[in-house]
């Protein structure tokens, strides 16, 4: 079918005027909504917004404040001093370390090792107390067992390997060993016990005796 040119202008003209009739309609109802909007009021919608952000921002600074997992101490705390104690001191150092030498160290670990005079031997001592101190700390309730296996494996064998050179001058007299530092003997009458010999008692009460005094070291 052949439409004529008159025909075909008319369609177009039709189809114009439709489409402008669209574009107002949703110009005007863009406008409608615009004017709309603009004269709703917008306080109590901001004033939340804001209560909701400061209550983020209080709760994400309450979680930075939170305490860190407090970290593993790197050890037992201060060890205890032999050149600053008073008589008090002193005993229970004593009797503390006596304790666990006779009950734990000699009979577990170190009776391959070990001689009756080790009390005699002042660095020894000394390191024993430190070495006392590491092996409670790792047999603490709450201690994790790398505590335990760092002691075995890392701070016995040191104080082994030094025991074993400390003391290697002393014991019975013997083809090897024809004048020891420290003579050990069973022949004077004595009970021979493996832990100390009959000196350690007289050893300790001297090393009490020359210490001050509880209230004379508070005082000074």
């Amino acid at each position: 079918m052949k439409l004529e040119p008159g025909d075909m202008l008319l369609a177009l003209a039709r189809d114009l005027s439709e489409t402008r009739t669209t574009l107002n309609s949703g110009l005007e109802d863009a406008i409608t909504r615009l004017e709309t909007l603009e004269g709703q009021e917008f306080g109590d919608a901001i004033t939340g917004l804001r209560k909701v952000i400061g209550d983020l921002a209080v709760a994400v600074q309450e979680l930075q404040a939170e305490p860190e997992e407090a970290e593993e101490p790197e050890g037992p705390g201060t060890a205890p001093d032999w050149t600053n104690l008073d008589k008090k001191q002193c005993r229970e150092l004593w009797e503390w370390l006596l304790t666990w030498c006779g009950k734990v160290l000699l009979p577990v670990y170190a009776g391959d090792v070990w001689r009756p005079c080790w009390y005699r031997h002042r660095q020894l001592r000394i390191q024993l107390t430190w070495l006392c101190a590491y092996w409670h700390w790792s047999y603490e309730k709450t201690a994790p067992p790398t505590r335990a296996a760092e002691w075995h494996t890392r701070w016995w064998p040191a104080i082994e390997k030094y025991m074993k050179e400390e003391l290697k001058d002393c014991g019975y007299v013997s083809e090897s060993l024809r004048e020891p530092v420290h003579v050990i003997t069973d022949d004077d009458g004595l009970t021979y016990d493996d832990f100390a010999d009959h000196g350690l008692t007289e050893w300790k009460e001297a090393d009490i005796a020359r210490r001050p005094d509880p209230e004379k070291k508070s005082s000074e």
